[in-house]
C-alpha cells in the first residue's frame, strides 16, 4: 500500500499535462494507521493555476478525507470492538503502537451509518405470515451536573421481524429474524422507523401471498402506531404485561385469587367484555386498593381486540421482546452505570442491530458506505484530465477490492519496482 500511494504520488508530479493545470507547492507525508501498522506515504500538496485553490490530488484521486487516519478494514476492527465494549477497550485494538484515543472511537461511532439499501434478494420468499415483536430499552442520558441528580433517560425501540419458530436441538427458535432499532423520538421518526420496516418486507417477500404481519408488544403508543404504517398489520397483546395486570388484581383476593383469575381469563379467551368488566367491578368492591384495578380495566378495555386476539388467534406465537431487549441493547448500553448522548445511543442502537443481521465482517461495508457517501468537494480531482487517467485508471479502480487483501497479509512486502507491485495486484485481483 505504501508503495503504490507513494508511485501513483510521483506520477502526478512528473506527468507533463498536469503541470498545465496543477503546480507543485511541497511535498508532505502522511500517516494512515491500518490492520497492520501504520504506513507513511508522500502525498504532494498541488495549487491549481485557474482559481488559486490547493489540493492534494493523490487524496482525492484515492477518496481519503483529509482528515481521516484509519483505513477502512482498521475503522472496521475498531467498531467491532466498540459494539462489544467500551470505547475505551476499542481504542486499543490496532495495537499498542496505534493506539487512538476514546474521542476518536465515539466520533467513529456517531458518524457510522446502519440505514443502507436493503439488498434485493434473487428471489422474494413466500409466506402466509409474518411477526413483528416490539419493545424498548431506557438508556441512561449523559448529563453533566450533580452526582445526585437523577439522570434523565431515552428509549432505545427495537423491533424484529421473523416467520415463525421452528423446533431446534429440543428449543423453540425463531426463523430468519431480522432486527431494525435506533431512539427515532417523536411521531415522524416513529413512522420512519415502521416505514423503514415494511420498505424490508416488501423487499424480500411476495405481499401478494401475506395475509397478516402480527404486530406484538406491550400495546404502547408508538408500537401500535405500526399498524398504520405495516400493510396487513394487526396489533397483538404482549401475554407477559397481560399477565401481570390480571395477577396483581387477582392477588388482593387472597384465597380466592384463583378464582377470580380464572374468570378474568375466561372472558378473555371467550371475548365477553361485560363479563369481563362485572368480574372487575365485584373485585373493586372487595379489595383495599381499587387503584390496581383501575389500572387493568384500562389498560385491557383499551386494547381488547389486541388482547382477545392473543387468547383466540391459533397463529399467534409467544412475545419474547424482553429477552432480545436484554440481550441486544441492555447488554452494552443500560446493564452498566454508563450514561450516553443521543447521537451515540442512536448510533450503537443502530450498528448492534446490524451486526445481528449479517455479522460483524459486513461492518466494513458500513464503513465503505459511509466514505462513498459523505459530501467531499473534490473539484480538484474531478476536473483532472492529464495523460495520467490512462496510465494509472486501472489501479485506482482496483486499489479498494485489493486493500482489503493487503491489508490481511501477514508478510510484509518489500520496496520493490513498482513492476513488481503491479504484478503482486494482478495476483490478489484474481483471490
Amino acid at each position: 500500500m505504501q508503495t503504490m500511494y507513494n508511485s501513483i504520488d510521483e506520477a502526478l508530479c512528473k506527468d507533463i499535462c498536469r503541470d498545465n493545470q496543477y503546480s507543485i507547492q511541497r511535498h508532505d507525508t502522511r500517516t494512515l494507521l491500518t490492520v497492520n501498522g501504520a504506513i507513511t506515504f508522500n502525498h504532494t500538496l498541488f495549487k491549481k493555476r485557474d482559481d488559486g485553490s490547493y489540493h492534494y490530488l493523490l487524496d482525492e484521486w484515492m477518496g481519503l478525507d483529509p482528515h481521516e487516519r484509519l483505513s477502512c478494514a482498521a475503522e472496521a476492527e475498531v467498531l467491532k470492538e466498540a459494539v462489544k465494549s467500551s470505547y475505551s477497550r476499542a481504542s486499543k485494538v490496532l495495537g499498542e503502537d496505534a493506539q487512538i484515543t476514546k474521542t476518536a472511537v465515539m466520533n467513529k461511532v456517531h458518524a457510522i451509518q446502519t440505514e443502507i439499501p436493503f439488498e434485493k434478494p434473487e428471489k422474494k420468499k413466500c409466506v402466509e405470515y409474518l411477526y413483528i415483536e416490539a419493545d424498548e430499552d431506557h438508556i441512561h442520558k449523559q448529563e453533566s451536573g450533580e452526582r445526585d441528580k437523577k439522570k434523565s433517560c431515552m428509549i432505545g425501540k427495537l423491533l424484529y421481524l421473523y416467520e415463525g419458530c421452528e423446533e431446534k436441538y429440543g428449543r423453540r427458535e425463531l426463523k430468519h429474524i431480522f432486527y431494525l432499532g435506533g431512539l427515532y423520538g417523536g411521531s415522524t421518526e416513529n413512522h420512519r422507523l415502521w416505514s423503514r420496516m415494511q420498505k424490508y418486507i416488501e423487499t424480500n417477500y411476495e405481499t401478494r401471498y401475506l395475509k397478516t404481519v402480527y404486530i406484538n408488544g406491550d400495546c404502547g403508543a408508538w408500537i401500535k402506531a405500526g399498524v398504520d404504517d405495516i400493510d396487513k398489520g394487526v396489533m397483538v397483546m404482549d401475554k407477559f404485561h397481560l399477565m401481570k395486570y390480571i395477577n396483581k388484581v387477582a392477588n388482593q383476593m387472597l384465597d380466592d385469587a384463583n378464582e377470580v383469575k380464572g374468570s378474568l381469563w375466561k372472558a378473555l379467551y371467550k371475548g365477553k367484555k361485560k363479563k369481563f368488566k362485572k368480574t372487575l367491578k365485584a373485585v373493586r368492591k372487595c379489595v383495599k386498593n381499587p387503584g390496581v384495578v383501575d389500572e387493568c380495566e384500562d389498560y385491557i378495555l383499551n386494547n381488547w381486540d389486541s388482547a382477545v386476539r392473543r387468547m383466540q388467534d391459533k397463529n399467534v406465537y409467544g412475545c419474547s421482546a424482553e429477552g432480545h431487549v436484554s440481550h441486544v441493547y441492555s447488554d452494552r448500553m443500560s446493564s452498566r452505570p454508563m450514561g450516553w448522548c443521543e447521537n451515540g445511543a442512536d448510533a450503537m442502537c443502530g450498528l448492534r442491530c446490524y451486526v445481528r443481521d449479517y455479522g460483524e465482517d459486513k461492518i466494513i461495508d458500513l464503513v465503505h458506505y459511509r466514505r462513498e457517501n459523505k459530501e467531499l468537494k473534490v473539484a480538484g480531482a474531478e476536473e483532472m484530465t492529464f495523460k495520467f487517467e490512462r496510465g494509472y485508471m486501472n489501479t485506482l479502480r482496483q486499489h479498494n477490492s485489493d486493500r482489503v487483501y493487503i491489508e490481511k497479509m501477514q508478510a510484509t512486502i518489500p520496496s520493490v519496482e513498482i513492476k513488481k507491485i503491479v504484478s503482486i495486484r494482478n495476483h490478489l485481483s484474481g483471490i
